[in-house]
């Protein structure tokens, strides 16, 4: 899409821009009731209202339920299963805006890949698929991410290369058969024995030492860690990726702090990030033909 008509459509979102929605989704949920021991009650969690000319354009299945033989006839509908974020990410995706998907947890964003399969939008299963893929991990979450991915088989293009990601960082990470018993000893006892088998099986099956498949760095994202390289692209600019002022910018005054990607912004030219503090700033991805910033990955 380009950029004039992806700016339009995005306008399409703000009140402002003058063309009002003519279809509001109610997300419906379970919350715990005031008294502990009562049941849980189902409630609306909240409502995202949309054009149902440009839901079409996006998904057949939107584009058979407005404008098909059966179309819905209400211009309320009850969404289920599904959460209240999740359902607005995937408006900000159709809505052309910038989806921050940094502070989704991987369970959260298996929330989005069922509703990018529901409705049918093949774009916005690919982005959140990548984004997956490529979480960030440790030997702390490494089970976390290894058993949502198991409970999951249903998406087997999303989950079958999470849970092989994670079998490269544990043998990566366990350098010796002791310390991979270690790792599967220690994980007695936490309900995940049938997650800690796929993993031992899929590492088992994996290349020995130098041929083991190249595992990208948690930060930059290459396969091979380019630590302190300046970053050049706005695709570079991963949502949590921790980065350093280029000593060479006009930037300087800032060397030596750490920063958080949050979203790139304004055209692809600017990126929105936080520092040490939590405090938002803003920063040309490129100034003067010069790069504002360098991977911090160590």
């Amino acid at each position: 899409m380009s950029s004039v008509l992806g700016k339009m459509v995005s306008s399409l979102a703000e009140p402002s821009f003058g063309i009002p929605t003519d279809v509001t989704f109610q997300v419906m949920g379970f919350r715990s009731p005031e008294l502990a021991d009562g049941p849980d009650i189902e409630r609306m969690l909240g409502e995202v209202r949309g054009h149902k000319l440009l839901l079409g354009l996006f998904s057949e299945v939107f584009r058979r339920s407005f404008y098909g033989p059966a179309k819905e006839t209400k211009d309320i509908i009850p969404v289920k299963q599904t959460t209240l974020g999740a359902f607005e990410k995937m408006f900000e995706y159709i809505y052309q805006k910038e989806v921050q998907w940094g502070p989704l947890t991987v369970l959260e964003l298996y929330d989005v890949v069922n509703l990018a399969e529901k409705y049918d939008i093949s774009g916005l299963m690919e982005e959140v698929t990548n984004q997956i893929v490529n979480v960030p991990l440790t030997m702390e979450n490494l089970m976390e991410v290894a058993d949502t991915a198991a409970q999951f088989t249903q998406f087997p293009t999303v989950s079958s290369p999470l849970l092989l990601t994670c079998a490269k960082f544990l043998k990566k990470n366990t350098k010796t058969p002791a310390e991979l018993l270690q790792f599967a000893t220690d994980q007695a006892g936490k309900d995940q024995a049938d997650t800690v088998l796929q993993l031992l099986a899929l590492v088992k099956g994996l290349p020995a030492g130098k041929d083991l498949p190249a595992l990208k760095c948690h930060n930059c994202r290459e396969d091979k860690c380019v630590n302190g390289s300046v970053i050049t692209s706005s695709d570079k600019f991963i949502p949590g990726c921790k980065m350093v002022v280029n000593r060479q910018s006009a930037f300087c005054v800032n060397a030596g702090k750490v920063y958080t990607v949050v979203v790139v912004e304004a055209g692809k030219t600017i990126v929105k990030c936080t520092d040490q503090n939590g405090k938002d700033q803003s920063f040309y991805i490129i100034y003067n033909n010069i790069p504002t910033f360098c991977y911090k990955c160590d």
